[in-house]
């Protein structure tokens, strides 16, 4: 009867081990499908931001901007060549009451 019972309580503890691990399996699976996933989304909203982007240059006209900028009193400046740099500064037109620094524009 001993003998019995030990192995009952072997026969349990390990269909618990193998029912833990079949859950943890299961879990790992469920996260892995959820990061794939996210990172579909991802990829696809990088796609649709390249898209716009596209339309935006398609649209954008120099002489336009250059207009936008007089309108604003802005003083545009080049963006030198070989620069790591991805903004450009541009003059602001100074409150009467007191003087800003330039602000950059994207």
């Amino acid at each position: 009867m001993r003998l019995f019972a030990k192995l009952a309580v072997m026969l349990v503890a390990l269909g618990a081990l193998g029912l833990g691990l079949l859950s943890l399996r299961q879990q790992r699976y469920e996260v892995s499908n959820q990061i794939s996933k996210a990172h579909n989304r991802i990829v696809e909203q990088e796609r649709t931001q390249w898209r716009m982007r596209a339309e935006v240059a398609r649209r954008v006209d120099p002489a336009d901007i250059r207009g936008y900028a007089e309108r604003l009193n802005l003083e545009l400046a080049p963006i030198q060549p070989g620069s790591t740099a991805a903004t450009a500064t541009v003059a602001t037109p100074a409150p009467k009451a007191a003087s800003r620094s330039p602000a950059r524009v994207r």
